[in-house]
């Protein structure tokens, strides 16, 4: 008779030994797909970032050249880019050669969403140098 009590002791902390065991593997994969999941949303918040820049880049590039003006500094929404800030600074500079002046502009565009320092912040900076074929 005591050997059947001592064999089903042992099956009961068996079986807690291996419902901790699932239980804890079962937290661990909860907490990858957690990890997988953030991932991918700063990826793609990351991606959105840099075409909202890209899209100010354009911007400026057809206020230098279509325009032929340079734009200080511009605050401008897209309403494909909703929640992101897109700045785009412009600085002009004229160099001649021989007597042909050619106007070159320095465009930078950053685009940022969230807040600085939160972890669901995102700034991506793009510049581009523009110039004019002389006429």
């Amino acid at each position: 008779m005591k050997q059947r009590c001592m064999q089903r002791g042992f099956t009961l902390i068996a079986a807690i030994f291996l419902l901790v065991v699932v239980a804890a593997l079962v937290v661990y994969m909860t907490n990858i797909r957690v990890v997988q999941q953030t991932t991918l949303l700063y990826g793609v918040q990351g991606a959105r970032a840099s075409q909202a820049a890209r899209s100010g880049i354009e911007w400026g590039i057809f206020q230098s050249i279509v325009n032929s003006s340079c734009v200080a500094s511009s605050n401008f929404g897209n309403a494909a880019f909703s929640g992101f800030n897109i700045e785009v600074r412009c600085a002009q500079t004229t160099h001649t050669e021989g007597n042909t002046a050619i106007d070159v502009y320095q465009i930078t565009a950053i685009a940022s969403s969230g807040v600085f320092g939160s972890l669901d912040y995102v700034q991506r900076r793009i510049q581009a140098t523009v110039s004019q074929d002389p006429p």
